[in-house]
């Protein structure tokens, strides 16, 4: 690819502006702060775990050869019983922007994370004399790259259905460096947003676009991993608490608090998305941003709050104590009927709906047991701190668990019954309208644990857990044609989809739907047969999709009578003494005598043919 000049002129502005900065700022002051907790004054963990991201990325991923298109099916974490999935979720991505995105949120986080935690183990409780894991090259390029490795993990394994991406680990590394740097941590928000800016203006110094119509796709908003993002700012806000208790440190509650509503507001922690049906989306902006300001609070108290202790629950009476119990024990159990009823109605999966519900509402119900315990057990006052802690080690195990049931899902050979497959290793790929997809659970309940009807090419791999829609049925009717890449550690094949049709007048489309490999191509789908809305001198035509060809099927009365292919552009054929011709003007189909000529069907148009047909006129 050439480099354009303005490209140049960017590369020289960027150097320019970092030398202006270490000419105007103390350099001795930076410096001395940077070498008093990191290696020769260099980040070298947060370096080496973008390395690694980056490296899986280009090589496992297939990005170095095909950066846009990256092998993703193999790496996402589809089960509780595929780990490759869970091992590799957390550090793999879907396009070079969720990439850029993530690692532009580690550079600029996690130097604050590594700067907090230090290369050099502080005295005290933290060191052992002469501990291996004590060594500033061994916590710089091992401990501190292994703990933000671990987030990911943690993050990808406990995520709310299939999860890809680093995002889990940024949100646990932005949740530690928060709570122990809050100031630092809003401005790597803005430095975050500056080196996103800095690779889009290189990668595109300059954008033209056109209007044009995008394909049938939910909104942006609706693919983000909330849940993955809270679950890590959780995990990463405990563990920083953790080490500030350790080291006997404590930022200002305000510092924390407006650090925590600045960081959340910018980086859509409020985000809190639901579905309703398949096609609709719902987003609870507003809860969510009640929650951001709950969860400040929290965190600031729990962070930097008063120790004195909460109001002693014995201070009420206990038959007090124990009517408000039962009061709140019977709220749970109303709502608990109510979400029972719901699965029953809706013909959800029993034993692990129910399962999740119960498990929500016994830590619901954890606080009225605790008021119902003897007066002796509650003699010892809780300081308003850990109040708070036990309140975020709550959430965290509140936001975690939902993923629990669906976690716990195989797929069977038969999880997809369709009719024609193409088989690619252990992958099946077929395309179905209102297939029933089946996932079920290692434990014998009886029952299926997820059933959904789907439209669409579905890919299927029981040995990955994986049952999914990887094109939509609108988007490849709107676009004619998609690839759809699966593989594994060390190969990939790529699987090229291509529907075409025939439009027939006054009804629907009859179309077909192939799969093409290097070696094979499979007719994976064909419509029923579809009449059109016209007769020629007393005879029905119906577009008929067959295995290789379309046919123009002629009866009279429900009867067969005639039928043949549908012949090439600007060619005729007779069939019962009806001549069939296709026209060029958009390949109509006419069929007629020597008195009538009916157009029966036009030939289906994607996206992709209406632009070079746009484009030629204009060259015109």
């Amino acid at each position: 690819m050439p480099i354009d000049p303005v490209q140049i002129a960017l590369v020289a502005a960027l150097v320019a502006a970092v030398g202006f900065a270490l000419a105007v700022g103390n350099r001795r002051r930076w410096r001395s702060l940077l070498e008093s907790r990191f290696v020769y004054g260099v980040p070298w963990g947060t370096l080496v775990t973008v390395s690694l991201v980056i490296v899986f990325y280009l090589l496992v991923q297939g990005g170095f050869r095909h950066w846009s298109e990256p092998l993703t099916y193999p790496f996402i974490t589809w089960s509780f019983l595929y780990p490759t999935g869970w091992l590799t979720a957390g550090i793999a991505h879907g396009s070079p922007e969720h990439l850029v995105s993530n690692v532009a949120g580690t550079l600029a986080f996690a130097p604050i994370a590594e700067y907090a935690w230090s290369h050099y183990a502080p005295s005290g409780r933290d060191r052992e004399a002469d501990g291996f894991l004590t060594r500033p090259w061994i916590r710089a390029i091992v401990v501190f790259p292994a703990a933000l490795l671990g987030a990911a993990y943690a993050t990808a394994f406990f995520s709310l259905g299939p999860g890809l991406g680093f995002s889990g680990a940024v949100f646990a590394i932005a949740g530690f460096a928060l709570v122990t740097y809050p100031l630092a941590t809003v401005v790597g928000v803005v430095a975050a947003s500056g080196l996103q800016l800095s690779y889009q203006a290189l990668t595109q110094p300059i954008v033209r676009e056109a209007i044009e119509r995008g394909p049938p796709a939910p909104p942006e908003w609706a693919g983000i991993g909330f849940q993955a993002h809270l679950l890590g700012f959780l995990l990463g806000a405990l563990v920083g608490i953790a080490l500030l208790r350790r080291r006997n440190r404590r930022p200002a509650a305000d510092r924390v608090f407006a650090a925590t509503l600045l960081f959340g507001s910018a980086q859509s922690l409020w985000l809190l998305v639901g579905t309703v049906g398949d096609d609709t989306f719902v987003l609870y902006r507003a809860p969510g941003v009640v929650l951001v300001i709950l969860l400040a609070a929290v965190l600031s108290v729990a962070v930097a709050g008063s120790d004195r202790p909460l109001p002693s629950p014995v201070s009420l009476s206990r038959r007090t104590r124990r009517l408000l119990a039962l009061g709140w024990l019977a709220v749970l159990s109303l709502g608990l009927l109510a979400g029972i009823a719901l699965v029953v109605s809706e013909g959800a999966p029993l034993v692990l709906s129910v399962g999740a519900l119960v498990l929500v509402t016994g830590l619901a119900a954890l606080p009225a047991l605790v008021a119902m315990a003897p007066d002796r057990w509650l003699s010892s006052p809780t300081p308003r701190r850990r109040a708070a802690l036990i309140v975020l080690l709550v959430a965290t195990v509140l936001v975690a668990a939902p993923s629990l049931p669906l976690g716990l899902t195989v797929v069977d050979d038969d999880t997809v019954d369709g009719s024609n497959e193409l088989d690619v290793e252990e992958y099946t790929l077929t395309y179905e309208q209102n297939a029933t997809v089946e996932q079920g659970s290692p434990i014998d309940f009886g029952e299926r644990a997820i059933e959904s009807q789907q439209d669409g090419l579905l890919l299927v791999s029981d040995e990955r857990e994986l049952a999914t829609v990887a094109v939509r049925d609108d988007v490849l009717a709107y676009a004619g044609e998609e690839t759809v890449h699966v593989g594994g550690l060390g190969w990939r094949e790529s699987v090229d989809v291509e529907r075409t049709g025939w439009e027939v007048v006054g009804n629907e489309t009859a179309y077909a739907v192939d799969l093409e490999t290097e070696d094979e191509t499979t007719r994976t789908f064909v419509t029923d047969p579809v009449e059109a809305d016209a007769t020629v001198d007393g005879y029905e035509v119906s577009v008929v999709p067959a295995e290789d060809a379309f046919l123009l099927r002629v009866t009279e009365d429900g009867a067969e009578v005639g039928e043949t292919t549908i012949p090439d552009a600007n060619e005729s054929t007779t069939v019962e003494g009806l001549r069939v011709s296709t026209v060029d003007d958009r390949e109509r189909v006419v069929v007629g005598t020597d008195d009538t000529e009916v157009t029966i069907a036009e030939r289906e148009t994607y996206v992709d043919e209406v632009d070079s047909a746009s484009d030629d006129s204009l060259d015109e």
